[in-house]
């Protein structure tokens, strides 16, 4: 018998790994969760843009944030595991109407960390969740990156001494805080957190912050990796809803409710045979087939958010030198959990379900395309790593 605690907040889920039923009698109580899991969700943006700052660590702003009531308190001996996305975006190359304050032609380096404070405020203290990931976003014409992607690595903290918190056991938020900076940066330069549009307008929902919280009794995850491509290629010249191709896939066999997975994926996109500049884009969804590019059916009902794992985000990969030069480099990094058993419909039986890492690919200020160019794909040495924590 198993047993679970679930927010009712839209896109946050507090879920076991593993549960502990004292069930003596009828009316026995149920032991505490052993390990429960939190997001951010859609829409996880606080702010439309960041400032650049002269120093790294002049201006540094909040993104996303999970509040303390979202999670349980801390213990010691707590696992923390965090991860995240963030995409940033240049803006403002001259002033018109899609610009968003005040134009500059300067590369801004971006970085973005996770941390446990005391508030949701850049300058609270904390206490870090992970490494800082750091890229050039590059504004500079004519290898410009314009849209920027940075992913945080799921990582673990154990939590020893309460009394080395930097917040009460019971209040403690876990944010993701990211900078720009730039020595020539001049009040009102910004980047917007997700993609400006050609009104002024900044598209979001392009990433998440997560937070696994084990006890120090749940036992560790089950691991599975790949680095087999399931396809060679991205697609320039059809339609956008027909461009995804997937490039990794993991089977994740008989899911049951209250199951969490981690993962962390990365892939080369090559363009040299292509010739010109490529918005590079990537996601992660749950599917019923290992070459499935939509949640659909039971993958799709089996986890929040309509069977998508990560937002999805993307950049500029450049022939020539930026943040992003050929051959790009694609991360990913995010969390989900299951909100049901995964039951094959016509049998009743437990089903398989996949998660799949998709790539899509769009040229840049090309006179012409053709059907034959296509941006290249590779894996790296580290791939598609999947680790199970089963309730």
């Amino acid at each position: 018998m198993g047993g679970f605690r679930s927010s009712r907040r839209l896109a946050v889920a507090a879920v076991a790994f593993g549960v502990l039923v004292a069930a003596a009698s009828a009316g026995a109580a149920k032991a505490p969760d052993l390990a429960v899991f939190a997001t951010s969700g859609d829409n996880s943006e606080l702010r439309k843009a960041i400032p650049i700052g002269k120093t790294q660590n002049a201006r540094p702003r909040i993104a996303m944030s999970l509040t303390p009531d979202q999670f349980e308190p801390i213990v010691p001996g707590d696992r923390l595991v965090a991860s995240g996305e963030v995409q940033v975006s240049t803006t403002c190359v001259k002033q018109e109407p899609r610009c968003v304050g005040r134009n500059y032609d300067i590369n801004p380096k971006i970085t973005a960390r996770i941390v446990l404070s005391s508030g949701q405020d850049a300058a609270a203290p904390s206490i870090p969740l992970s490494g800082t990931t750091e890229r050039l976003c590059k504004q500079q014409r004519p290898n410009r990156n314009h849209h920027c992607t940075l992913a945080i690595p799921n990582s673990e903290t154990t939590i020893g001494d309460l009394a080395a918190l930097p917040c009460a056991p019971t209040a403690c938020f876990v944010n993701l805080i990211v900078t720009a900076s730039n020595k020539h940066a001049k009040r009102g330069n910004v980047v917007v957190l997700g993609a400006d549009r050609p009104d002024g307008s900044v598209a979001q929902d392009k990433g998440r912050v997560n937070l696994g919280q084990a006890h120090a009794a749940a036992p560790g995850p089950s691991v599975s990796a790949s680095n087999q491509l399931v396809n060679p290629d991205l697609p320039l010249t059809i339609t956008d809803s027909e461009k995804r191709r997937v490039v990794y896939s993991v089977p994740i066999a008989a899911p049951q409710k209250g199951e969490i997975l981690t993962f962390d994926a990365s892939f080369v996109a090559g363009i040299s045979a292509v010739h010109f500049n490529t918005f590079i884009s990537s996601r992660v969804i749950t599917a019923e087939t290992p070459t499935s590019t939509d949640a659909r059916g039971i993958a799709k009902n089996a986890i929040p958010l309509k069977g998508q794992a990560t937002e999805s985000n993307g950049f500029n990969c450049t022939l020539g030198s930026s943040g992003f030069p050929n051959p790009c480099t694609v991360v990913k990094a995010g969390a989900v959990e299951f909100s049901r058993d995964v039951v094959d419909k016509s049998t009743g039986q437990p089903a398989t379900v996949y998660l799949n890492v998709l790539g899509a690919a769009k040229p840049l200020l090309a006179e012409k395309v053709n059907e034959i160019d296509k941006v290249s794909l590779g894996a790296t040495t580290s791939g598609f790593t999947v680790s199970r924590y089963t309730p």
